[in-house]
Order: C-alpha cells, then structure tokens, then sequence
C-alpha cells in the first residue's frame, strides 16, 4: 500500500507542470493580439514622428530657398521654381514633396515693435514675404504618409502639414567707407608704391595735390558710383532699410545718422568728391562709429536687423586692429560684411574681419567688380523665418 501511495503521489506532482503550461498557452494566444496592437502603435507613433520632422526640414529648405529667389529677382514665378526643386531635394518618408501654386503665397509681413511677431499678409503692394503650406495629406499633390503597420479598426494613414513664412527683415545699415589718401589713385595703381616717392595719383591732373576735388576716375569717383547703384537697389526693395554713413581716414566721422531719406548718402559724399584729403586708415574707428549710428536710441529700430558693411582700399595702418571691433559687434548683434577694392587691399585681413563679424566678405579688382560687389550685397542682407 505504502508502494502505490508513493506512486500515485510522485504521478500527481508531475501532473501539476503540465497543468500549468496548459493554463497559460491560451493566455498567451489572448494576450498576442494585444501585445502586436501595443507594438504597431509604438512603431506608427514613432513613423509619424519622424514624417513631422522631415516635413518640418523640407518645408523650411522650400520657405527658405523660395523667400530668398523672390527677394532677389522680385519674381513670383522663380518663387514658387525654387520651392518645387527645393521640395524635390527634400523627401518626406522617401516621397519627394509637390507643392500646388496655391501652396506658394507672396504677401507682407509686417512687425511693429520688439514685442510684437511679424504677422502676414496675402498680396499687398509692396510684398516682401513668401509663405509655403507645405503637406502630406489626401488633398495634396504628395498625398497622406502610409501607416507601417495599419491597425484593427485604426487609421491607417497619416496627414501632416507644416507652414513657414520667408521674410526680407527690416534692416539698420552702416555704410562705412574709406576716405584715405590711397582712394584718390586709380584701382590699377600701386598707391602705396607711389606715396612712398611722394607721388599723386598718376590719373590726376597736373599739379593735382591732396585737397583738391578728388581726380575723375579714381578709386573715390568709382566708390560713389557702386554706392548710388546699392542705394537705388534699397530704394527698390519691398522692405524698409535705414541707412547711415561713416567715412574714416586717420579718424572716422560720422556723416548721416540713420534714416530712411537715401538722397543724404550722396549729398555727404559730395563732400569729400569736392575735397579729398589725404590720411592714414584707422578701419577700426570706422567700424566703432558705424556701431555706433546703429545704437542710437532715437533712431534705431530695436526690431530692425542690424548691418556694417565696412570698405577700404588698403591696408589698416592707424590705431588698433580692426578684428576686435568685428567680434564685438556680433556679440552685440551687428553683423559685419566687408569689401576690399583694389590690388593694395588688406584681403587676408578683411576676410578675418568679416568672419568675426558673421557677416562676408567681397573683393573688388576694379570699378564694375566694386558695383557688383554692393549689388550683392543689397540682394543677400539677412532673410528670416517668421513662422
């Protein structure tokens, strides 16, 4: 008796495992469904996730690329080209992005005070903002982003749509420019070769001599010319900019202080056309000066980007370097684009100069290169997303 209670003990123990595993395969075949639903769900969240972000990066590269094209050519058609190729670079969960003209608007933006965002509107006559709806919905061009795993009774696709506005921001700008003696030589002359012989300027008349109106044809002659082509370029944008003047020599001298009455610019210049004096080159105390027009605190815009574009035809030779005055001005939010004109220019200098100030750098041999040197400058000053 003993023999067979042992048996049938042992028998019953080894029954009890198998019981077990018995009860929990059908726990499990419940709970899979569940636990793929839960798994689909994590992985669609993170797909749709990652279909915002790449949406975000191509509509930002289409906004961009497409406020940049119109502020340039002022042309409506090359706007919305730009925003397709951009949309095309771009993908969207590997599906390039299509835009319809009625997703490219040109219109105004418009922002009043410091505490104030730009707000926009569509048209306007004097437009200066390109808004881009850019989206992946069963409406548009690209249509709605596939869910991986589609899910009982879910939906199964995704329709994401981002915006972005591309704005020509209001501008605060320093012309400084260099009234050193070496601007009264022509671009093709070694300056500083022939002021170490006590010479003028080859292109002079005879008996020319520092003081008097400057010699036609000189770096200075050439230097008006290229700022009256920047000045009818501001005058034309869709945008406000105000404008100020340094000149420097040996000192810098503030000429006009901020404003938005461009005529001033050639009337100061007029100036020293009349008279050109000679002088070292302090590039540093013009840089100081033209940050200084830009702190006003009656005539600057505190919303308005701040902008230096520093010229000199030569080497700085006067007072401390200029490069600290750059990396200051960046600091303070002043961007510093420079341009060197002529052979005898500093371009190594300059260069570095522009690089600390964020801003670039332009080199001119000659009079039509100077004139297209601020004519780009006047096209790429600063865009902004403001939206």
């Amino acid at each position: 008796m003993g023999a067979q209670i042992n048996m049938y003990s042992t028998t019953g123990r080894n029954l009890r495992p198998a019981l077990r595993r018995g009860a929990i395969m059908p726990l499990v075949a419940l709970l899979l469904p569940v636990m793929m639903i839960f798994a689909s769900l994590i992985i669609n969240l993170s797909y749709m996730e990652l279909s915002r972000t790449e949406l975000r990066i191509s509509s930002d590269a289409a906004t961009r690329a497409a406020g940049h094209k119109y502020i340039y050519t002022q042309d409506e058609a090359l706007a919305r080209a730009a925003a397709r190729e951009a949309g095309l670079r771009n993908k969207v969960t590997g599906k390039p992005l299509q835009y319809a003209d009625s997703d490219i608007v040109v219109g105004t933006s418009i922002r009043t005070s410091l505490a104030n965002r730009y707000t926009f509107t569509p048209g306007g006559a004097n437009p200066n903002s390109v808004k881009i709806t850019s989206a992946r919905t069963a409406g548009s061009l690209s249509g709605p982003v596939g869910m991986i795993f589609p899910t009982f009774g879910a939906i199964n696709k995704f329709e994401p749509v981002q915006s972005g506005i591309s704005s020509q921001v209001e501008l605060d700008v320093a012309l400084v420019l260099d009234r050193s003696g070496s601007m009264a030589y022509g671009d093709s002359e070694n300056s500083d070769a022939r002021a170490s012989k006590g010479l003028g300027p080859a292109i002079a008349p005879p008996g020319w001599w520092f003081g008097d109106p400057a010699p036609v044809g000189s770096r200075w002659y050439d230097l008006v010319d290229a700022v009256k082509a920047f000045t009818d370029i501001l005058a034309k944008s869709p945008q406000d900019e105000h404008l100020s003047l340094v000149t420097y020599n040996t000192g810098a001298k503030k000429d006009v202080n901020l404003t938005d009455n461009y005529a001033l610019i050639p009337k100061a210049l007029d100036v020293y056309t009349k008279s050109l004096k000679s002088g070292g080159t302090n590039i540093r105390s013009g840089i100081n000066a033209g940050i200084t027009t830009l702190a006003s605190p009656t005539l600057s815009r505190p919303w308005a980007a701040k902008v230096v574009i520093v010229l000199t035809d030569g080497r700085h030779n006067t007072g401390a370097g200029p490069e600290a005055a750059a990396t200051k001005a960046f600091k303070n939010g002043v961007t510093v684009y420079t341009v060197t004109f002529s052979a005898d220019a500093d371009q190594k200098r300059m260069k570095k100069v522009s690089k600390n100030g964020g801003g670039k750098h332009f080199h001119a041999a000659n009079k039509a290169a100077l004139k297209a040197s601020f004519t780009d400058i006047a096209r790429s000053l600063p865009t902004l997303l403001t939206q």
